[in-house]
């Protein structure tokens, strides 16, 4: 549905977490519009339970206020089958009007990101005007402050799913070779063997994740990495951690060693 009307003023309700704009209103466009009304477009505005929501033309609702007017021209379009007002306004401001900014684009980003993380960066770009990989640098801060979970699965555009490229620093998933071999091997050989296949096949891949650390910005020395630790995790976390890596990473220099590894003062001089 949509129609357009002469609207008063005052029956125009504005719902400021529908504004997709991070600073508000920009008071220089407010005066620019004031000096020509004529020209201007009808503000949009969804009805919703006998209210006229407004969703596009807040600066011009503003000149209008200023300006004395007692009514404007409305477009009164259909709410969204979703009920998101926040989305539908932020692809109004995207395609005309005053410019989303940078920061408005990145909130938009956020936004999205914490309510639908397993939405792809691709799709979440398009429909922000962002690169996906701001899209992507977005979703690992909020996976780093721990405002979204990482998820293994994406949903891209038209609803396929996929799961998303391997981090550095992350464990590899289990390759379709191993999945079938470990099948097979229940199958066709002993419980211990099985185990021995899947001790073998889980270092291959901690093998794989251990060798992104030279490839990662930041890491210098162990106390760098540390007190990045502490920045990031808190104190009390860094330290748990601390319990958690001794022990395990102990654990696989001793198989290491045992399968031939020397430490560098131990190795022998040619």
């Amino acid at each position: 549905m949509q129609q357009e009307i002469s609207l008063s003023l005052d029956r125009i309700r504005v719902d400021l977490s529908v504004q997709p704009r991070v600073s508000g209103l920009d008071a220089e466009h407010v005066r620019a519009l004031e000096e020509c009304s004529e020209n201007w477009p009808p503000v949009v505005v969804v009805e919703r339970d006998g209210e006229q929501i407004l969703i596009d033309g807040f600066h011009r609702l503003a000149a209008a206020q200023n300006l004395g007017l007692d009514a404007v021209p409305v477009r009164v379009i259909s709410a969204p089958e979703d009920g998101d007002l926040a989305r539908l306004a932020f692809e109004l401001n995207l395609a005309h009007g005053l410019a989303l900014t940078l920061s408005d684009r990145r909130a938009r980003a956020a936004r999205l990101l914490m309510h639908q993380p397993h939405v792809s960066n691709l799709e979440i770009a398009r429909q922000t005007g962002l690169s996906p990989t701001t899209v992507a640098a977005i979703r690992e801060r909020l996976e780093g402050e721990t405002a979204i979970e990482p998820s293994d699965q994406r949903v891209g555009r038209g609803g396929y799913t996929y799961t998303p490229p391997r981090r550095p620093g992350e464990m590899p998933d289990p390759g379709l070779a191993e999945i079938v071999s470990d099948t097979v091997g229940r199958l066709f050989t002993s419980a211990e063997r099985v185990q021995q296949r899947q001790l073998a096949n889980y270092l291959q891949r901690l093998g794989v994740a251990l060798t992104d650390r030279q490839g990662m910005r930041g890491w210098t020395t162990a106390a760098e990495v540390a007190e990045a630790c502490r920045l990031v995790l808190g104190g009390e976390r860094a330290w748990s951690l601390a319990g958690v890596l001794g022990p395990a990473s102990q654990q696989v220099i001793d198989v290491a060693v045992a399968l031939g590894y020397e430490a560098p003062a131990e190795r022998a001089r040619p």
